[in-house]
């Protein structure tokens, strides 16, 4: 089972020449009804503007951590509850 990296964290996906900041959990595909990615986010520095759509990547798209996101008791306690809901995302269920 995937452990959810926190909001923020900021990766380098394979092949990718920015680096992408976290930005939410469990997107689902809208041209693919029932499958979930891992992770939606934004490039990093610029973050989230109008004319930036967030993109949809998955734990094993990531190549490299190179800073970790804010983490503090509610923040871990979410991922938990995050956590459970995982494997029926993986396999395309609501």
């Amino acid at each position: 089972m995937l452990k959810l990296l926190p909001i923020g964290t900021v990766v380098r996906l394979k092949g990718a020449s920015i680096p992408f900041m976290i930005a939410g959990y469990f997107p689902e595909d809208e041209s693919k009804p029932g499958f979930y990615f891992d992770y939606s986010g934004f490039p990093h520095p610029m973050g989230f503007s109008s004319d930036i759509e967030a993109s949809f990547f998955n734990a094993a798209d990531i190549e490299r951590i190179l800073a970790m996101g804010y983490q503090d008791e509610e923040q871990m306690e979410y991922v938990k509850k995050l956590e459970s809901f995982q494997p029926e995302a993986q396999e395309g269920g609501k």
